[in-house]
């Protein structure tokens, strides 16, 4: 089959008879992937190619974290400022990075352990210390997203935690994903795969990344993963290879790695043998 007999209907044809193309027949000629996720969208090389409901409001979970992190690091930034754990922060919901109530932790380690490990302890304590209240940082929130241009979304909780009135969308969450990664000090630490810190009074805290696919998929560079009972299981990826971007976003997904390790390993096949199909892209902006 030539470039010239290619349609614009022509997407699930021409990737079936490609060999090794996808993982297994697609239940919906017009969406490749109805079971990857309640909402999801894919970028290849900055082009949104798939998706579903992107730009329906849903609860963000710990993909707010990103938010949270670009607020702090535009504020009154000193990575190595002493940071003290109130009560509040050390007996948050899970995950955590095990702190304890009066714990002193510098800055940059409270930001690892929260980007790496979506640590709520590391969060309150990066949120109460920057603003005095989770009301006033979340002032600085709804700020910094209408300068990213996050314009269906709102924020009430630093951690993600669910809260009526908090939510935001795939298109949204792109723009926040695109904004933290080109920040070099969040991409260096969302790729990290483990770290260590040590607390003021010489205890010693060790945490992984909850990334999955970091160190089990070729070009993986972060970059957050989510999870409430509201949101269901969340995550942005971005990946690359051969000189090809792809971003992934995944909210409220059952089978999270399977489908995003699928999605990624498809997007960079379109993306290396045709890229002109990216013009077939079926994308949904409503609710099925």
């Amino acid at each position: 089959m030539t470039r010239r007999l290619l349609g614009l209907a022509a997407m699930v044809l021409l990737l079936a008879a490609i060999p090794g193309a996808w993982a297994r027949p697609r239940l919906d000629s017009r969406d490749p992937y109805p079971q990857a996720a309640v909402a999801y969208a894919a970028v290849i090389d900055g082009e949104m190619v798939w998706g579903r409901n992107v730009d329906v409001p849903r609860a963000p979970a710990s993909l707010t974290k990103l938010l949270t992190a670009l607020v702090i690091l535009n504020g009154d930034w000193d990575p190595d400022a002493w940071l003290t754990t109130s009560h509040d922060a050390a007996h948050t919901t899970h995950p955590r990075a095990g702190l304890h109530t009066g714990d002193r932790v510098r800055a940059y380690d409270a930001l690892q352990a929260m980007l790496m490990h979506s640590a709520n302890d590391a969060c309150l304590v990066l949120a109460e210390n920057s603003a005095g209240s989770l009301e006033a940082f979340s002032r600085r929130m709804n700020a910094m997203a209408v300068q990213l241009g996050m314009s269906h979304s709102h924020f009430i909780h630093p951690c993600g935690f669910d809260e009526d009135g908090q939510y935001s969308t795939v298109t949204d969450l792109l723009r926040l994903a695109k904004s933290a990664h080109a920040d070099p000090r969040i991409a260096r630490i969302v790729r990290q795969k483990e770290a260590e810190i040590t607390v003021e009074s010489g205890r010693k805290l060790s945490f992984r990344n909850t990334n999955q696919l970091l160190g089990h998929m070729e070009g993986v560079m972060g970059l957050k993963t989510g999870y409430t009972a509201q949101a269901g299981r969340c995550l942005i990826a971005v990946a690359e290879q051969s000189g090809h971007r792809v971003w992934l976003v995944l909210l409220d997904s059952q089978r999270r790695w399977s489908s995003a390790n699928r999605i990624l390993t498809d997007a960079f096949t379109v993306a290396a043998r045709e890229p002109r199909l990216r013009a077939t892209a079926y994308v949904s902006h409503n609710t099925h």
